[in-house]
């Protein structure tokens, strides 16, 4: 089922949201309990939705997403002067199952259990992600430019839609779930807090990365040890903050220059680099070859 939803309110009645469903929301004013009754994704492509989920705020932004399951408790709120604009997405429990065996053993008939379980109960750790380099963000990305070109269109969305959804979480989110199983902590509780809070510094880096920015900087931001913070990081994301941050600066460096002809040392102060020594070693390490030879081939 597809929907849209603006400031008059939705554009058929959908008292009874159950089954999978899309709707398309361009909004300017919005105060709203969320019924969390399936697995759902919450996407903004344009200004900022205010989400508090489980007691936690999540402010949403320019392609941002937030996951939670059905035993999620949640409010949005929206106060804008521009139309905010966003996609909501509900996929049915069977199908996620069916994604998550799937992806975990597709030749086989078993499942991981722990896995299965994580992602429909109460334990569920809602997930705050940024579109950029996750599979279930360009996704997002690629639906939001097809919905608000003709929002008002009578698109249908069959089951292989929400499958293939599903399936993209699971490439992007397993991975993490797998890493938490292995932190040396024992309430899940904990470990929902961790994620939480590394999660924030990951997307600080997201947002910032072209900046001058520390690992202690970040580390502030997710209210945790310097040490804490860079140990949990890599055990969660198997890699390190700095190789992040830098894998953050090389990519945006090797897309501005396939685009663009731009000299190098100011492409270098771009993505957040003040010596242009530095940066072309960073660059050659990164793509195999300096940003002069890159933007030939």
């Amino acid at each position: 089922m597809y929907l849209t939803l603006d400031d008059q309110g939705l554009s058929q009645n959908f008292a009874e949201r159950s089954g999978n469903f899309v709707i398309y929301s361009s909004l300017t004013q919005f105060d709203a309990v969320v019924p969390f009754r399936n697995f759902a994704i919450k996407y903004v492509s344009e200004g900022t939705e205010h989400y508090t989920v489980n007691g936690r705020d999540y402010p949403l932004k320019n392609n941002e997403y937030l996951l939670g399951n059905k035993t999620c408790v949640g409010q949005v709120a929206v106060d804008s002067k521009k139309y905010v604009k966003g996609i909501c997405i509900d996929i049915e429990q069977d199908i996620l199952s069916a994604a998550l065996a799937s992806f975990v053993a597709p030749d086989t008939a078993d499942l991981d259990m722990s896995i299965d379980r994580f992602f429909n109960a109460e334990n569920f750790m809602e997930y705050h992600g940024h579109t950029l380099n996750t599979a279930l963000g360009h996704q997002l990305s690629q639906l939001s430019t097809i919905l608000s070109g003709k929002p008002n269109e009578n698109y249908i969305f069959e089951n292989d839609f929400y499958f293939n959804l599903a399936e993209t979480v699971m490439q992007d989110y397993t991975p993490i779930v797998r890493q938490l199983h292995k932190l040396r902590t024992v309430k899940s509780s904990t470990k929902k807090d961790l994620l939480y809070r590394i999660n924030k510094g990951k997307l600080f880096i997201d947002h910032m990365y072209s900046d001058q920015i520390s690992i202690e900087e970040v580390a502030r931001e997710s209210h945790i040890s310097l040490f804490h913070f860079f140990r949990l990081f890599k055990e969660i994301y198997n890699i390190s903050p700095y190789q992040y941050i830098k894998h953050k600066r090389m990519q945006k460096a090797g897309d501005i220059l396939s685009k663009e002809d731009i000299m190098v040392s100011e492409l270098a102060g771009l993505v957040g680099y003040n010596d242009l020594f530095s940066f072309s070693k960073a660059f050659k390490q990164y793509h195999g070859c300096s940003p002069s030879q890159y933007r030939k081939v």
